[in-house]
């Protein structure tokens, strides 16, 4: 594949874009793969230039989540091994699919996945337990395997994980909306 200045001119500020839209609601990955796609990357390639992307990111946001002290460190381990497995699930998962089914499938799922994060990017309707009222193994159980399943998913394909993961986090393990965000970016990092 050759690289050209239209390649350039198409996926810089796209991918710009994408890491200020990551930034400020989650869901830059639904702007950045289809622009890796339209500059003619193998599907399998953007998905894998896209998550490096992400990842460098991620790693940032969530050294500033760790810095500020939002991070639980007592659920992180367990949420760490469960990223790590799903994420590696999904990747080989994505990679044993042909490039032309994938690419359909993409092409499904990425306005499907855009249509849901941009539905759900207010919590307005999510409350948290009061300190106190969940039980801790319960949440741990739930924070581990919102883990898992989400790295499948984000091994797969990826864009929205973050807003999926903070969903999964406040809605059913009941998290306080501060730790649910630490938590995310630790698990992103993972599964990126």
């Amino acid at each position: 594949m050759e690289l050209q200045l239209l390649h350039f001119l198409i996926v810089c500020p796209l991918v710009f874009l994408a890491g200020f839209v990551d930034a400020v609601a989650g869901g830059g990955g639904l702007i950045s793969l289809p622009a890796y796609m339209m500059c003619g990357l193998p599907v399998h390639m953007a998905i894998a230039t896209n998550k490096m992307s992400s990842a460098i990111g991620t790693a940032l946001a969530t050294w500033r989540y760790a810095a500020n002290g939002f991070i639980n460190w007592k659920l992180a381990p367990l949420c760490i091994i469960g990223a790590f497995i799903g994420s590696a699930g999904g990747a080989n998962l994505a990679l044993l699919i042909d490039e032309k089914i994938l690419r359909a499938l993409l092409l499904l799922i990425l306005p499907l996945t855009a249509l849901y994060v941009m539905r759900s990017q207010s919590l307005a309707g999510t409350t948290p337990a009061a300190p106190g009222q969940t039980n801790q193994q319960r949440v741990m159980l739930l924070a581990a395997l919102a883990a898992l399943f989400i790295g499948v998913y984000d091994g797969f394909y990826g864009p929205g994980t973050g807003t999926f993961l903070i969903l999964l986090l406040v809605g059913l393990a009941k998290m306080p909306l501060t730790q649910a965000n630490g938590l995310t970016k630790v698990i992103n990092l993972t599964t990126n």
